[in-house]
């Protein structure tokens, strides 16, 4: 049978308040026994001091004769609830207190209890003193001297039975307290666990539900403690997920369209060819249009790869120190075709002639090339494009921007994703397949440089990171 976490925490919770509330009953139990025998103890202690100071000094002395001692003795009896014995210096017992124990009379001490009286030692004991006593006593004796010399003692005994009936009254209310305390925190614990087990519940009925596809499924958990963290947690997940399925369908969308539509350009030009439809004179303008294509689709393919090897972490990075600044000036040179054909103004600024920096040669001539396409294609007819770059501490940015196109905050957030591209009816420039800006990111990530997006009134920006170096050496 299934143990739910409710009957688990439940038990074991419950064990253990049983158990620590059965421990502290008998503590008290075994404290209320002590603290009462050593009050009652106490009490008779004192008394007997009391009948050995004041009322039989006061008979020897003759001011109270036997009949009087008879009278107070009977209704101390009466007061402590115990029988009073005077005894004499031989051990004998020649007074009681009340009429019931004269049979008591004559009879003597044991010889060691009639010496701890004789050294002056207060007596003490629990039984039946004896054997004379017919149940269990608390015993007390105080000794009795007069002008220096031993009288004798006064023993007094009080019905154990008797004391420990008085505290089991306070006991059993004490007890019953406790039963309805335990109770009460039974109650407690058993919707405190509710409260942890139903949540837990909903969030392992939800994870099913994910599990399943459902990306949409959130919680609504408010318990204001590490459950509701978990919940929080759990939607944040569940957020991904769907960001991630989201990203995956569009990824699959984006790809087929990518691919029917050159595939079935291909096709059509490919039957055209051989059905006759397209005339042999015409045949090698539409087979350059199919060998353009093809490579197009094999340079998705390879970029797909590439993106892929780098986020796998298959793909090395291999930094070295070279010369930023020249680098940038030979990339622009080798988009002066069409950037001449749109007739673009680009002005480069560089905060010094010369800037050693430490990065992967490969991946800058990479990120430089899709960038700048990426500016070069975007740009209006006659707009600008402006490179800077600037030192920041052990840092050099470098900011690529283009005139003449604003971006809002939602698709600044989107043009790193593959396949996105910066006009949903992909523009005027078909070219591409939106994973430049893709690799770019991963490329910057790879070297632990960062890279960003701003746009403000007709103008984007894009700016990355590079780790500034002191040495410089040649490299190819």
């Amino acid at each position: 049978m299934k143990r739910t976490l409710f009957k688990k925490m439940f038990f074991i919770y419950g064990i253990t308040l049983i158990f620590g509330f059965g421990v502290l009953a008998l503590l008290l139990s075994q404290l209320f026994n002590q603290y009462f025998i050593e009050t009652k103890k106490e009490l008779l202690l004192e008394q007997g001091k009391k009948i050995s100071e004041n009322l039989i000094q006061a008979l020897y002395t003759g001011r109270i004769d036997q009949q009087r001692l008879r009278d107070d003795l009977e209704v101390l009896d009466q007061f402590l609830k115990a029988r009073i014995w005077i005894v004499n210096e031989d051990g004998l017992i020649v007074g009681v207190s009340a009429p019931a124990e004269e049979g008591f009379l004559g009879q003597r001490i044991a010889q060691d209890q009639l010496k701890q009286l004789w050294e002056q030692k207060v007596l003490y004991e629990e039984g039946t003193f004896g054997g004379k006593l017919s149940q269990p006593a608390l015993s007390v004796g105080y000794p009795i001297y007069f002008e220096r010399a031993f009288r004798g003692g006064i023993l007094i005994h009080a019905s154990l039975p008797e004391v420990r009936k008085t505290f089991a009254d306070i006991y059993r209310i004490t007890l019953g307290a406790m039963i309805f305390a335990m109770l009460f925190a039974y109650a407690i614990l058993y919707f405190q666990v509710r409260k942890i087990s139903r949540p837990l519940k909903e969030i392992s009925e939800a994870a099913k539900i994910i599990a399943g596809g459902e990306f949409q499924k959130r919680l609504n958990i408010h318990t204001r403690d590490e459950i509701e963290e978990l919940a929080k947690s759990f939607d944040l997940m569940a957020e991904s997920l769907e960001k991630i399925e989201d990203n995956r369908r569009n990824f699959i969308a984006s790809i087929s369209h990518d691919l029917r539509s050159p595939m079935t350009l291909i096709r059509g030009f490919i039957e055209g060819i051989l059905d006759g439809t397209i005339p042999p004179e015409q045949q090698q303008h539409y087979l350059e249009i199919v060998l353009a294509e093809s490579k197009g689709i094999i340079k998705l393919t390879n970029e797909l790869l590439e993106l892929n090897q780098m986020q796998q972490g298959k793909v090395e990075v291999d930094n070295q120190v070279f010369e930023l600044h020249e680098v940038l000036r030979r990339k622009l040179l080798s988009f002066e075709q069409p950037i001449q054909e749109k007739q673009l103004e680009v002005t480069l600024v560089l905060f010094q002639e010369s800037a050693a920096v430490q990065a992967d040669p490969d991946f800058l001539d990479r990120i430089l090339t899709n960038l700048l396409d990426n500016a070069v294609k975007f740009t209006p007819h006659g707009d600008k494009i402006i490179i800077q770059t600037s030192e920041h501490k052990d840092r050099i940015w470098v900011e690529i921007t283009n005139t003449g196109v604003t971006m809002d905050q939602e698709e600044l957030e989107k043009i790193w994703t593959r396949f996105h591209k910066g006009d949903p009816s992909r523009g005027e420039d078909k070219r591409g397949y939106g994973l430049g800006l893709a690799i770019v990111k991963e490329m910057i990530s790879r070297m632990d440089q960062k890279i960003w997006a701003e746009s403000t009134d007709h103008q984007v920006k894009m700016t990355f990171t590079l780790t500034k170096s002191q040495m410089l050496t040649v490299c190819s």
